[in-house]
């Protein structure tokens, strides 16, 4: 089993986190495919840091040393990334409440912390898979906001914000060319279509509506900005390490 898991092509490493002690998930470094990295940490603060701040495709917590904030602020990043993290909870044998519980707050799986390492690492592995594929849908285009384009959906911070069909064609449009200006005139026919005879001004307004959805600072956007004497260009937020 682990022979298989170390099989695959080479691409940049994904980040497994882990919070435990002992048991099995300290022990998934030997297990996994050499495109993953495995940071294991004891102390929960510290896992908290690194879950917010460079965002890891998996994260699996062990009860203890997890506390309940500690469940509650996975669960949260969990539902706010969607589709960028997975998620998992160990817990002790008879603990099965507790992994009920996990499993209803936004847990992918959850696990006794008896479960055999290659276990362990092949559910991981399966979870791992399934963030990649669903991630060539998700576009980044603010800091927690990413436009889905399989469920025509932009969510900020994990919440669902509503756009207007022609509102979501623009956005998209634009994230689909990053760093490229268009006029209004071709935004227009890109959107509206080229028999569109309307005031390239709508460009304008569809572009304020939208940055008030997706820019922290409405009135000094630094995502959908203004190119002057052209037209709006997308910049999209940094990537992730």
């Amino acid at each position: 089993m682990a022979t298989a898991l170390r099989t695959g092509s080479p691409e940049r490493r994904a980040t497994w986190l882990v919070l435990a002690t002992d048991g099995p998930a300290t022990e998934l470094e030997r297990l996994v495919p050499m495109t993953v990295r495995v940071r294991t940490v004891a102390d929960p603060d510290s896992f908290g840091d690194i879950l917010t701040r460079d965002r890891p495709r998996i994260a699996i917590v062990a009860e203890p040393p997890a506390r309940p904030s500690d469940l509650d602020l996975t669960g949260r990043e969990r539902r706010r990334r969607r589709h960028g993290l997975r998620t998992i909870h160990l817990s002790p044998a008879s603990s099965i409440a507790q992994r009920i519980a996990a499993l209803r707050t936004s847990f992918d799986e959850a696990l006794p912390q008896t479960v055999d390492v290659a276990e362990l690492a092949e559910r991981a592995a399966i979870l791992d898979a399934q963030a990649r594929s669903r991630r060539s849908a998700q576009v980044p285009v603010a800091d927690g906001c990413e436009l889905d384009l399989v469920a025509h959906e932009l969510r900020f911070d994990g919440a669902a914000v509503h756009l207007r069909p022609k509102e979501y064609q623009l956005l998209a449009t634009l994230a689909a060319h990053p760093g490229r200006a268009f006029t209004r005139r071709q935004l227009l026919d890109r959107v509206w279509g080229p028999d569109q005879v309307g005031d390239p001004r709508t460009v304008d307004v569809h572009v304020r509506w939208l940055r008030s959805k997706i820019e922290r600072q409405p009135e000094r956007p630094i995502h959908l900005v203004t190119v002057r004497g052209v037209g709006y260009r997308f910049d999209p937020p940094l990537t992730e390490p």
